[in-house]
């Protein structure tokens, strides 16, 4: 329990110092509300990691003084985080995700209703992968969500606009039902999400050329 509840003290930690908006300051100040005590811990049974070579590059490749702590905690902990691969829980049958992402993802949850280690009714936190070379598609939820991008080179794309790379430290917050897509490159994706409310809600796919 102990190196979980650190890591996510550290989180909030970056995020009460870099959010930059009343929506993301929002966020921040539900995840607060959670309680990390002992009574609200459930230990998870913990399965082999799926894709723990790609986890092991990504940890690899994040640098710089203000990520330090995050990774630290990451690399102390993530044996004994509760591991998934997205295999119809944010997504309906047949919904057109696609296989390569479907093959290509990752998460765990520190905070959530059902796998998450610290227990709450909406909000989820925790970490979600994307292996090299995956084209996650465009798609949109009623969760609003804020991520922390620990690692280079992944690049987004918003409402159907142009491809944008984004770097390791930042912050990206999607409002509700805002469409967005992410692919990697040559290197793995690995970042920090939340969804504060809402969070139950399945994902819908909206269709979009690469």
């Amino acid at each position: 329990m102990i190196l979980l509840q650190k890591l996510v003290i550290e989180i909030i930690n970056f995020f009460d110092q870099n959010v930059k908006n009343a929506s993301e300051r929002d966020v921040v100040d539900r995840l607060k509300t959670v309680p990390l005590r002992h009574e609200n811990f459930v230990s998870l049974k913990v399965k082999k990691i799926p894709k723990e070579r790609a986890l092991e590059k990504a940890l690899s490749t994040i640098s710089g003084s203000s990520l330090k702590n995050i990774r630290g905690c990451i690399y102390k902990a993530y044996s004994e985080m509760h591991w998934n691969i997205d295999s119809g829980l944010f997504y309906e049958k047949d919904s057109g995700i696609g296989q390569q992402y479907l093959n290509g993802n990752m998460h765990a949850e520190f905070i959530g209703p059902e796998n998450g280690a610290f227990k709450s009714d909406e909000l989820r936190l925790g970490l979600f992968l994307l292996e090299p070379n995956i084209f996650y598609p465009d798609h949109k939820h009623e969760a609003p969500e804020l991520y922390l991008n620990l690692t280079n080179g992944t690049e987004w794309r918003f409402e159907g606009m142009r491809w944008q790379e984004k770097d390791s430290g930042s912050i990206i917050y999607n409002e509700p039902f805002c469409v967005h897509a992410m692919k990697t490159n040559r290197l793995p994706f690995l970042s920090v999400w939340c969804w504060p409310n809402n969070s139950t809600k399945k994902c819908i796919v909206v269709p979009q050329r690469p």
